[in-house]
């Protein structure tokens, strides 16, 4: 992963599209590449969320 990247897991609201992993700058970044690689609007996005390591394996 690139320095300033942070990885995101990408929901739709549309439970026939699985949630998609990226790494990009911000939410919206990561936002708009997934609607990119998805083929859909924006607003088919549920939610962003940064995904964490798990500090206790």
């Amino acid at each position: 992963m690139t320095a300033g990247l942070h990885p995101f897991r990408i929901h739709f609201h549309d439970p026939d599209l699985s949630p998609i992993d990226i790494d990009a700058t911000d939410a919206k970044a990561a936002r708009d590449i997934a609607a990119e690689r998805r083929s859909v609007s924006p607003a088919a996005i549920r939610k962003a969320k940064v995904i964490r390591d798990n500090a206790n394996g």
